[in-house]
């Protein structure tokens, strides 16, 4: 019998799972996969595989939400991290005891967990990079959704994976530097909105540039839901910046303008001419997924189409039909960050 089981954790494009389990100790050369079961309260985990290899048994799991260790409260509309507590149950045996050890996914202890105050505004960062300050790296941005806000919890890295999937590539394509930033949490679905926040998080970048040599032509901003709303209104304010964006499932936010729709119920905001001016020597990509009832697709149809008539040229629009993202046709993400050109297209972006 296994004297302890190590489940082993990944983020994957849902967020944050148990994907397998290595069962040590006499766990005895005659047990199969038919005597093994594995459930959380009650519901049976499917296996994908099973491979001996010594006193060893490495067990691959179906993908189910029973294994997610992010639940997601609705009132505070954030996800929060507990252990599922997952039941071993052997054939022929009365009695299963065991030592159980979660162990994270390996690339969280990439990044460098720090904090960052300009007057009363502070937030949490995580930072991941590549190379050395010696030579001029570019920089990607990555703002979180409202599921994400909290205080040095690393939501922003197990929400989903866009900063896995940045911090894979840059691992083996670039010298730079990932800085993921995150907001504190409010009873608001205001996230990056609030003033002191985007003050905070502007001097945060500025700091970075200075700090570790960043190559000002290749600054790069990545959001997702409020994360892309934001996207949109940094570039916007300061175009000089950035040298890229990549906003999904978002809208040109700013705080002098009313939405259209209620909160939950595809709101966006509409934008306006000076908004798109701004924007006209900005290369962007946006995702949005067609029957996104989180925030209608609008709001990156009407930015893409004024920002082109404003005369910008490089442009991107991906809409994903009716259907294609699912469970939550709200996370384009997933299948946006899984598109092969996008990483290479916005690190090949540069400020004339």
């Amino acid at each position: 019998m296994p004297s302890k089981i190590i489940y082993n954790c990944e983020v994957i494009n849902a967020g944050y799972y148990v994907t397998s389990a290595d069962l040590l100790g006499e766990t005895g050369e005659q047990l199969t996969e038919s005597q093994l079961r594995f459930e959380v309260n009650g519901h049976k985990i499917g296996i994908k595989s099973l491979l001996k290899v010594g006193r060893k048994i490495h067990i691959e799991f179906e993908e189910t939400r029973a294994l997610s260790l992010l639940n997601f409260d609705v009132k505070k509309f954030v996800n929060e991290f507990y252990y599922p507590q997952v039941n071993l149950k052997v054939c022929n045996q009365n009695t299963v005891q065991y030592e159980v050890i979660f162990k994270d996914d390996d690339y969280l202890a990439d990044f460098d967990t720090n904090i960052f105050q300009r007057d009363t505004g502070r937030i949490s960062y995580y930072q991941y990079q590549t190379g050395s300050k010696d030579e001029a790296r570019p920089l990607v941005v990555f703002l979180h959704g409202s599921g994400e806000r909290g205080f040095k919890n690393q939501m922003p890295l197990l929400g989903n994976d866009v900063p896995k999937t940045i911090h894979d590539y840059i691992s083996e394509h670039e010298n730079a530097v990932l800085l993921v930033p995150q907001a504190t949490w409010a009873p608001e679905l205001n996230g990056w909105f609030r003033p002191e926040i985007r003050k905070t998080l502007l001097s945060l970048i500025k700091s970075k540039i200075q700090s570790d040599n960043i190559d000002s032509k290749r600054i790069y901003l990545v959001g997702l839901s409020n994360g892309g709303a934001a996207t949109w209104h940094f570039a916007e304010h300061h175009s000089d910046l950035f040298s890229a964006i990549v906003p999904c499932c978002g809208y040109i936010y700013n705080e002098d303008k009313s939405f259209v729709g209620a909160a939950g119920e595809g709101r966006y905001m509409h934008p306006r001419m000076a908004e798109a001016k701004a924007l006209k020597e900005t290369p962007i990509w946006a995702f949005h997924s067609h029957d996104d009832h989180t925030v209608n697709v609008q709001g990156t149809l009407e930015a893409t189409e004024m920002v082109k008539k404003c005369g910008n040229q490089n442009v991107n629009v991906t809409i994903y039909d009716d259907g294609k993202v699912t469970p939550n046709p709200h996370g384009c993400w997933e299948p946006a960050f899984d598109t092969p050109t996008l990483l290479p297209w916005l690190f090949s972006q540069r400020k004339a």
